[in-house]
């Protein structure tokens, strides 16, 4: 793939990051502060979303073949599906005889159906194109540098949004969404000959290996509690959208740099597992001091510490699969989003149930540390022939 492709993949994540910490970062504020839902409920439209996800990861392996040009661009239709769905709330309320409950649960709903298409459709064909880039002796280095855009992003895109909803409105917020979507397609257009057509890919479960697949459960389940008790956590000690975007914005910008660091270590000395497990270890009492501190102070010492930790977990995980699969790329892509998705899907379920018989969102974040120590089952291993 030539390096164009490499520069226009960059550009179209650094331009995705921004647009969904911008927006996306609100989006189950927006059901706690405008339609003032449960808790709990806060779990149901992500718990949707990887549940969907699943099922797309089974069809995209059993398709012949696709483009991830066209694959990529419904993949952002259905993120602006997503934020559309949330600008018709407005429109909702409205219609007599409907209750902002119910216009809570019906966004739950439809935004989980519609992330679920989104991400998948969006993020598998990303990562088999970010894949195919690599080779065994620069993997850890531009996973890192890839993951890296989140961290960069985030530092700054979830304040800007908090500033919007406080000056003006969520309905700005998400139509600024919409605007960047729009744009990332446009350069997924602009750069479509650069891009390869034609990819297969199948899920292979024999071929990742038993240790490796409860590992990559694992990580789903983790990154489920995690992704999802940070909004939950940060909305019990501030219900200001631009606090709330200050506190998003502040956790991970030097997990970041230090990934890319470690990154070209892993590259040089070809080991993998020795940074899956010193991750996972030691994002466990950092996870473990949140509840125990039960206080602002607490939440944003263990958070920090847990996403400086964390950020290096599916950064070698995946180029530990990718490495055991180097002939079949596209097999560690969609086989890893699978196994992720049904963490995810799992550990969001666990989540869900819990908050809803009283727990707090802190004691929420305990569910996580079993999906971790699952990870240090990951190993390194050659592709079977």
């Amino acid at each position: 793939m030539e390096r164009r492709a490499f520069v226009g993949l960059m550009i179209i994540e650094t331009m995705l990051a921004f647009g969904n910490t911008f927006a996306g970062s609100f989006n189950i504020i927006y059901l706690f502060k405008e339609l003032s839902m449960q808790l709990w409920t806060g779990t149901i439209y992500l718990g949707i979303g990887f549940t969907v996800s699943i099922f797309v990861s089974l069809w995209m392996s059993r398709t012949p073949k696709f483009d991830p040009r066209n694959v990529l661009l419904a993949g952002l239709i259905f993120l602006i599906i997503e934020y559309s769905l949330f600008l018709s709330a407005n429109y909702l309320e409205g219609v007599d005889g409907i209750s902002p409950e119910q216009i809570g649960y019906f966004l739950s709903f439809t935004v989980g159906i519609a992330f679920g298409l989104f991400y998948p459709c969006f993020w598998t064909p990303f990562n088999v194109l970010m894949a195919q880039m690599t080779v065994r002796e620069d993997r850890g280095l531009t996973y890192g540098a890839f993951f890296f855009v989140w961290p960069m992003v985030t530092f700054i895109a979830p304040f800007l949004g908090g500033i919007v909803i406080g000056l003006f409105s969520y309905e700005l917020l998400f139509a600024i969404g919409i605007a960047i979507t729009v744009s990332v397609a446009i350069v997924i257009t602009l750069y479509r000959k650069y891009i390869p057509k034609d990819q297969r890919m199948r899920i292979h479960f024999d071929d990742i290996g038993r240790r490796n697949m409860i590992a990559l459960f694992g990580e789903g389940g983790f990154e489920g509690v995690f992704w999802l008790c940070v909004t939950l956590v940060a909305w019990e000690y501030t219900h200001d959208e631009q606090d709330l975007g200050a506190f998003f914005s502040y956790f991970g910008l030097s997990a970041g740099i230090m990934g890319i660091i470690l990154g070209r270590v892993s590259d040089r000395i070809q080991n993998r597992r020795f940074f899956v497990k010193l991750s996972a270890l030691a994002s466990i009492p950092c996870i473990i001091v949140i509840p125990l501190t039960n206080s602002l102070d607490g939440f944003l010492i263990g958070n920090g510490l847990l996403e400086f930790a964390s950020f290096i977990l599916p950064v070698f995980i995946f180029a530990l699969l990718t490495d055991r699969l180097e002939a079949h790329k596209n097999d560690s892509v969609v086989t890893r989003e699978f196994m992720l998705d049904i963490g995810r899907a799992v550990s969001i379920g666990f989540l869900m149930l819990v908050l809803y018989l009283g727990a707090s969102p802190q004691m929420g974040f305990l569910i996580a540390v079993p999906f971790l120590a699952l990870c240090v089952l990951a190993h390194e291993a050659v592709e079977k022939h």
